[in-house]
């Protein structure tokens, strides 16, 4: 069964926290009145999570239209499955700045340091 949030209308309530959540059938009528105050209450859209059912593959991906790519060695990416090149291989400043970007130091921010 779904979870469902409720929140009072037009007020924050004191008496319970501001927005409840309710286990309730789907085909089930939207709460009118909070179950715990008594006080008006709307039904609100809240976080949905979803679970894909299936393990996506390179060969799903494919007839999707997606082309996957699996790295064969430092700077080298071969196809592992759809449309596109065989190879995709970076060039020596690619990799040279991919490095110098990898080794730069975080730059840190002093909240405290103010001009």
């Amino acid at each position: 069964m779904p979870i469902y949030e409720y929140e009072p209308v037009d007020r924050d309530c004191f008496m319970c926290p501001n927005r409840i959540e309710v286990i309730q059938d789907i085909g089930a009528e939207p709460y009118k009145f909070c179950p715990y105050c008594g006080l008006d209450v709307k039904k609100v859209v809240s976080r949905a999570t979803f679970k894909v059912g299936n393990e996506p593959t390179a060969d799903k991906a494919a007839k999707k239209g997606f082309t996957t790519y699996k790295r064969a060695e430092k700077g080298v990416w071969e196809k592992a499955a759809g449309e596109g090149p065989d190879i995709i291989t970076g060039t020596k400043e690619d990799l040279e700045a991919v490095e110098a970007e990898k080794a730069a130091k975080p730059k840190i921010l002093d909240l405290n340091d103010v001009e």
